[in-house]
């Protein structure tokens, strides 16, 4: 197994390595997982199928149970808007009470459609009694209106062709393996529910793993290193499994949500090989703390360093540590705001101070802004976590991207670009180094072997070193070591990188100019730092392992 021995690009901070224990195998992975459709059919009053061939169930004692297939033009599940009229008889099949409906149309003249109430029961429901009254209808088949907050009614082509009482429809494909509402095309089931007694959500009944087909790209880069989209995989599973846990949603009728509330999630309509292979290759594979999966939270980009949990929401958790970033690549954004905008935007989150005078800044370890103390005309007021981000949520646009910013300069956390990187680190019984990896001298000179051409720096215990790594042979021959094989005897020495420490910004021309790094939270994984890791020659597991400290993956 490959021994990684790394170097966290902060002055001369050295991480040892954790030792962990396995996890208590205690916990049940479900089959399949409920997301609510909320991009498009949240509490609608229709919802449109694309399919011509559909077949027709309910979930009993956790499986799917068909009941019949239906082929049509188009299809839609639709909250009745019309009187309904239960004539009040009960047939064991679909085909059997299409048969008494048209013995009531030939009787009566009243056009009906199949109920479907239970499994295995159907009834017949009255939608259209020509010239009679509801009420006189139902006194005619001795039934009765039909009433409550469960009904649905599917129509094909604006008429109606079934309706469900008391129970929530789920549909498959009759013709192939997704079903397509609308632009967005799913695997698995969809059921159909009133669950709150108001209008209908769609919501997918799909398998675990193939839920993350449709989450990995949506949320990761197709084109990424395979290894950074692996730990999106795992990162992607744990967190669904601990927010379905935590019942987020268990009001509204399903466990996730199709957004950022829980993970984008797109379905088929978004699915690519890499993704796919990526979820193959780790199915089932969870990252655990304590024996139980990991509330596994990520986000773009940290700019430099990640933050601990409690410095953005209010708990400690053990795993959401704050880490330097090894090799991500951050984007730069500006944001200007003048001391009147910066006094109204302040004013519309109930903190009225004036006319912004001058800002104190706190930041953290390694420069993420913790708090703002505002001074203004009319009083001052304090920001403190993820305030300090979102003070100005009232502007055009929005929130700042990150916390990782400072205010009239851009000297913010940087990365030397002279940092080396020793790739690999693997020791074996017929090579032994003498010298070590050069990083700079005092003259800020910068060597590296002729593999190391990326941007990381990896090291052992010990001292900081200068130098050339040197493997020697069999026959005692020295030459330049291109594999990095290294001892946990030496280390690299960090070079200085810039952290922003705050103080307290006065006005520039009338402006307060914002200089940030970054995109998001900041806590648990950056993908871009993933991204960076997998292409310095990091694992899924060794990247997973650095951004969530202490945990097992497996």
């Amino acid at each position: 197994m490959k021994r990684i021995i790394k170097l966290f690009l902060t002055a001369a901070v050295l991480y040892a390595g954790f030792t962990f224990s396995l996890p208590v195998m205690g916990y049940t992975v479900p089959e399949t997982v409920r997301v609510g459709l909320e991009y498009k059919y949240k509490n609608v009053s229709s919802v449109p199928v694309s399919n011509q061939n559909i077949i027709i169930g309910s979930e009993q004692n956790g499986r799917f149970e068909e009941e019949t297939e239906l082929s049509g033009k188009s299809f839609t599940f639709n909250v009745p808007q019309s009187t309904i009229i239960d004539a009040n008889e009960f047939y064991p099949s679909y085909d059997k009470a299409l048969n008494a409906c048209e013995d009531l149309e030939d009787m009566w003249g009243y056009i009906s459609a199949p109920a479907f109430v239970d499994e295995g029961l159907w009834g017949v429901y009255i939608y259209d009694t020509g010239s009679d009254s509801s009420s006189y209808a139902a006194d005619t088949v001795s039934g009765k209106v039909a009433g409550g907050t469960d009904i649905i009614v599917l129509k094909d082509s604006s008429e109606p062709v079934m309706f469900f009482d008391g129970i929530n429809p789920q549909i498959e494909s009759g013709d192939s393996n997704v079903v397509t509402l609308s632009d967005r095309s799913y695997r698995g089931r969809i059921e159909f529910g009133r669950y709150t007694g108001g209008n209908i959500t769609a919501v997918n009944v799909v398998g675990l793993e193939e839920y993350l087909y449709g989450v990995v790209p949506s949320e990761m880069p197709s084109s990424w290193n395979i290894e950074a989209i692996k730990a999106q995989a795992v990162a992607a599973r744990s967190y669904a499994l601990t927010r379905r846990d935590m019942k987020v949603h268990e009001a509204d009728g399903y466990e996730l949500c199709d957004g950022t509330n829980c993970q984008v999630y797109i379905g088929y309509t978004n699915e690519s090989e890499s993704a796919r292979n990526a979820v193959d290759s780790t199915e089932g594979v969870l990252a655990y703390y304590n024996g139980q999966p990991i509330n596994a939270v990520f986000f773009s980009s940290s700019g430099g360093s990640t933050d601990n949990s409690e410095n953005v929401w209010a708990n400690e958790v053990a795993y959401l540590r704050a880490v330097p970033e090894i090799n991500e690549s951050a984007p730069t954004w500006t944001r200007t705001f003048t001391q009147d905008e910066l006094g109204s935007l302040l004013s519309a989150k109930g903190k009225n101070v004036g006319t912004v005078e001058s800002i104190t800044v706190s930041t953290g370890q390694y420069g993420r802004v913790q708090k703002l103390k505002i001074n203004g005309s009319l009083g001052s007021a304090v920001l403190e976590k993820e305030e300090t981000r979102t003070f100005c949520s009232a502007s055009s646009q929005g929130s700042l991207v990150s916390r990782m910013y400072a205010i009239n300069t851009d000297e913010i956390y940087t990365q030397n670009e002279n940092d080396a990187v020793n790739q690999e680190n693997n020791s074996n019984e017929n090579s032994e180094n003498t010298g070590s990896i050069f990083v700079t001298d005092a003259n800020g000179t910068t060597q590296v072997d002729s593999e190391n051409l990326y941007a990381v720096n990896y090291s052992g215990e010990g001292t900081s070193v200068s130098g050339t790594i040197y493997a020697v042979t069999a026959n005692g021959e020295e030459t330049i070591n291109t594999q990095n094989s290294a001892k946990s005897s030496t280390a690299v020495s960090t070079s200085s990188n810039k952290i922003y420490e705050g103080g307290t910004v006065y006005p520039v021309d009338g402006k307060f100019v914002f200089y940030g790094r970054g995109n998001g939270h900041g806590v648990g994984m950056s993908q871009y730092g993933a991204k960076g890791m997998a292409e310095a020659g990091y694992d899924y597991k060794e990247i997973l392992e650095y951004y969530y400290t202490g945990i097992t993956v497996e």
